[in-house]
């Protein structure tokens, strides 16, 4: 697959001298000022780099295909950072701005631009971690479960029946604006067995990893055990 890398350059003029541009990239979080009268060398530059097409999923990085533009614009970095050079000189500005001060600039361009490149190659890399870790535990649910995991099942099971067949019955006693002793009874009675029951599936859990996911019969990804859980 061949995909075309672009990326916007801000401008902001500087207030202190209103003669220099400061270009902004937020995704690497540089800076670059330079004059504005040489503002069109360093854009066309840029501009080349920019231009590549590039590779991907072919094992090659994004930084390694960014470093080969450095080569591909070679003509063009020479070309700008020599007539930035000369339209200095003929304005008098070359003390201000010398030529290894614009060398310096044109260098920079080229960091930058491989470290876009290599941020690519890292927000790349995080999606393909996660992807991976993603099918691994999928692959753990899905396998043939061991003993722990129906006990554990089991246990959910006699919690979901407690909440539903005793959950009205408490939730009316918590309505009412005095307790009786049957009352407080029963609202003990309720927590206590939903404290072990809880308390049971969490031991279960730290020595049953299999049990951390669940695929459903209807299709749906699995759940950490946590999550569904509460």
């Amino acid at each position: 697959m061949i995909a075309t890398a672009s990326a916007a350059l801000t401008l902001i003029f500087a207030q202190a001298a209103t003669d220099r541009v400061q270009a902004q990239y937020p995704e690497q979080q540089w800076e670059l000022e330079y004059p504005a009268l040489i503002g069109g060398f360093v854009d066309d530059y840029y501009r080349c780099l920019k231009g590549g097409s590039y590779v991907i999923g072919d094992g090659s990085g994004f930084e390694d295909q960014y470093r080969g533009d450095i080569q591909r614009c070679s003509k063009q970095a020479r070309e700008m950072e020599a007539g930035a050079n000369d339209l200095l000189a003929k304005r008098d500005r070359a003390g201000e701005t010398p030529p290894s001060q614009v060398a310096t600039i044109f260098e920079t361009v080229r960091r930058i631009h491989v470290e876009r490149g290599a941020s690519l190659d890292r927000a790349t890399s995080s999606r393909i971690v996660a992807s991976t870790a993603y099918a691994e535990a999928r692959e753990v649910a899905q396998a043939a479960p061991p003993p722990c995991v129906a006990y554990i099942n089991d246990l959910r099971t006699q919690r979901q029946r407690h909440m539903e067949t005793q959950g009205e019955g408490v939730k009316a006693v918590y309505d009412k604006p005095e307790y009786s002793e049957d009352d407080q009874r029963l609202i003990a009675t309720y927590n206590a067995e939903l404290m072990r029951l809880t308390g049971a599936i969490t031991l279960e859990l730290r020595a049953c990893p299999q049990a951390q996911y669940r695929i459903y019969e209807d299709g749906a990804e699995g759940v950490p055990a946590e999550d569904a859980d509460g």
